[in-house]
């Protein structure tokens, strides 16, 4: 619609756009027009209100939409703060928004042959003279306004006992928390508690021991030399099974205290252990389940199957070269090769049925639980041990004073190193280069020699 046809329709401050069959208000050619604050839109075709209207028309003061097919009004409609007269007559609506209730300069209002709702039917009455739609406007606001200052208590209250909700499950679960911590504290308390009473234990039996040695000592003994002499002999030199289980026992200690430095990250304290605990348990658990998987007798049996088939291509391989090398030596080496052959099958065969011996009547769970427990049992002792060091204030004084000297060895021992790596990579490398052309060259020599040995013995 042109702008010139809506100023035809404005006479002084109204514009009447009434029986024209528009289908949708022009907000835009209307906002032109800031004179035209009285709007008469009744006997159209009108459905809705766009959202633009009560921005772009804030200085509307009547406003007729009567006789529209109108469904709702935008919820942005409070923004005709000017707006005093509204005819809503004979259209389609059911209901209003809560914010129609901020039209602050509302005085007039018909909302008759709509399909409202019933309570706000009642409220809205049937405006058939002036006094009634003034009332109709009062008891319409009166009523929106309470209906949405009871939905604001609803929701508040509502957010309230969820804010409650939230409270108590949060206070349910540090409790939770709480009790975990506890009871894994007492636990802890216990198990030392256990430890310490078990040391008292020992301690008081060796004390007692001793005593009781010290009382029969004034008792004159009958001399032994000959068992003294035996004991002292023994004390003086340790035989070879002794050195062999001090080596293993060495062995068993290093790999732990670096399986130990490894999992804590340098960190042998208390705290760094405890730390670290959980993963080396589980891990253990891994490694227990996956060495129960690999000890069953099909896996051990295919495990054995591939080992023999490379063995066998390895034997064929070397067996090849060793013919093309030399002369024929399968007389004198295949009766050898097949007993060979005999004494691995054999092997096999009473391994596999070993392992499988040991599967079915060994109780590797309770095996698997002693191991835990003694490393639980060896723990626990570590725990002990560092709390009673940590309390030596000469030992403290000794470690302090020996850490600088500590890192510098550390420092050499990582230099030292890195020069026995670069050797290492440097040896590697020089083999993968020069040990190709130093095999061709001993292909070479040995085909001399096979044919100058050819040569003499035709």
């Amino acid at each position: 619609m042109a702008k010139n046809t809506l100023r035809d329709k404005l006479e002084g401050d109204e514009l009447d756009l009434s029986m024209m069959s528009i289908v949708e208000i022009p907000v835009k050619e209307i906002s032109a027009l800031p004179r035209a604050t009285k709007i008469d839109l009744s006997s159209n075709q009108l459905t809705a209100l766009p959202t633009t209207f009560a921005q772009n028309l804030s200085n509307t003061t009547h406003l007729e939409l009567g006789s529209n097919k109108i469904k709702e009004i935008p919820s942005n409609f409070f923004k005709l703060r000017k707006l005093k007269h509204l005819d809503l007559y004979n259209n389609q609506l059911t209901d209003l928004p809560l914010s129609f209730c901020q039209l602050p300069s509302l005085k007039w209002l018909d909302l008759k042959g709509n399909p409202l709702n019933p309570a706000l039917r009642k409220i809205a009455g049937d405006c058939l003279n002036q006094k009634e739609c003034e009332a109709a406007a009062r008891n319409v606001i009166a009523y929106l306004k309470k209906l949405q200052l009871q939905m604001e208590t609803e929701q508040e209250e509502k957010l309230q006992k969820e804010k409650q909700k939230a409270e108590t499950r949060a206070r349910a679960l540090e409790a939770k928390e709480a009790k975990k911590r506890a009871e894994k504290k007492a636990a802890k308390e216990k198990r030392k508690a256990e430890v310490r009473a078990q040391l008292e234990i020992q301690k008081t039996k060796s004390n007692g021991t001793a005593n009781t040695e010290k009382q029969y000592s004034a008792v004159p003994k009958p001399a032994k030399p000959l068992l003294k002499q035996k004991k002292a002999a023994t004390k003086d030199g340790w035989s070879l099974l002794g050195w062999i289980n001090m080596l293993l026992f060495l062995s068993l200690l290093g790999a732990g205290g670096t399986g130990l430095y490894i999992y804590t990250d340098g960190d042998l304290s208390p705290a760094g252990v405890s730390a670290a605990w959980p993963r080396i348990k589980d891990n253990a658990n891994v490694l227990a389940s996956l060495t129960l998987e690999a000890l069953k007798p099909e896996n051990l049996r295919q495990t054995a199957q591939c080992v023999g088939t490379s063995i066998a291509e390895t034997a064929s391989y070397l067996w090849t070269e060793l013919q093309h090398h030399t002369m024929d030596l399968n007389v004198y080496v295949e009766p050898a090769a097949e007993a060979a052959l005999v004494a691995w099958l054999w092997l096999r065969e009473h391994t596999i049925l070993c392992y499988t011996w040991l599967i079915n009547n060994v109780d590797w769970k309770s095996i698997v639980q002693a191991v835990k427990d003694t490393l639980l049992f060896f723990y626990e002792q570590y725990l002990v041990i560092c709390e009673e060091l940590g309390r030596n204030q000469a030992l403290m004084s000794v470690l302090a004073t020996i850490q600088p000297y500590y890192d510098v060895v550390v420092e050499r021992l990582g230099t030292l190193w890195g020069f026995v790596w670069e050797q290492v990579v440097f040896g590697v490398g020089y083999v993968q280069e020069q040990c190709p052309g130093m095999l061709e060259s001993v292909k070479g020599h040995a085909a001399a020699v096979k044919q100058s040995i050819e040569g003499l013995v035709k």
